[in-house]
């Protein structure tokens, strides 16, 4: 179960991004962000931010046109 859900579908590149960043800063390590998204960009994107950040890409998955990522809070 997730500490806080972020819904940026409707959002382009590079915005998925900039709320998932502001919203894990507000968290505690150890806590997790899902995340919905339907850009294209940020499948890709978002396994780049987590490997840039240090921060943990639990899972990702397709949910019909929509992008779900479930991001550990680690740094």
């Amino acid at each position: 179960m997730p500490d806080r859900v972020l819904t940026a579908v409707g959002m382009k590149c590079p915005r998925p991004l900039f709320e998932v960043s502001r919203s894990v800063k507000e968290m505690e390590k150890g806590q997790v962000l899902e995340v919905h998204a339907d850009d294209p960009a940020f499948r890709l994107d978002i396994e780049a931010w987590c490997r840039r950040t240090g921060n943990t890409l639990l899972e990702l998955r397709r949910d019909g046109d929509r992008f779900v990522a479930l991001v550990r809070r680690d740094v």
